[in-house]
């Protein structure tokens, strides 16, 4: 029965989560239920308007069960003009009372974390963006996906 209240709901799940704006999405497996700190999601992404800005997402899909309240992250971005920024993130995976934030459906959640507004690109091209973990444990349990979104500025 899950099973097919599950497939009813996608349709409508993945409307909603298509925003207006959006110039790319992807979204990277985890192993297992398990997040390895050595396993750095790659994005290439290929910017070809350079007169609009940007900002970035950094998505996570998790269980209900996730241990953390919070998913420490470092961000690097590798332009098409060799600009190289890294920032290391804390997104917020639980409020104070360890209500999980972002859209769940069943036993999954959805997160979408802003962690650059406005960025502007200097040169067309493809430009590399890694997210990896920055959490002092090797494995993190409960992490199904981690996913790049990009949209214009409002």
């Amino acid at each position: 029965m899950r099973i097919i209240l599950f497939i009813a709901l996608l349709p409508a799940f993945l409307a909603v989560s298509c925003r207006p704006g959006t110039v790319y999405e992807k979204h990277r497996n985890t192993s297992g239920l398990v997040w390895n700190r050595f396993d750095v999601k790659s994005f290439e992404v290929n910017i070809d308007d350079i007169s609009k800005a940007y900002d970035f997402y950094v998505a996570i899909r998790h269980h209900t069960d996730v241990p953390y309240s919070r998913l420490e992250i470092y961000f690097t971005l590798y332009t098409a003009s060799g600009e190289v920024r890294t920032n290391k993130y804390q997104i917020p995976l639980k409020d104070n009372e360890g209500k999980l934030l972002g859209d769940g459906l069943g036993n999954l959640w959805d997160l979408h974390y802003r962690i650059f507004e406005g960025f502007t690109f200097n040169e067309p091209g493809i430009n590399i963006f890694e997210i990896s973990s920055a959490m002092p444990q090797v494995d993190l349990g409960g992490i199904l996906q981690v996913g790049l979104i990009i949209e214009v500025s409002q």
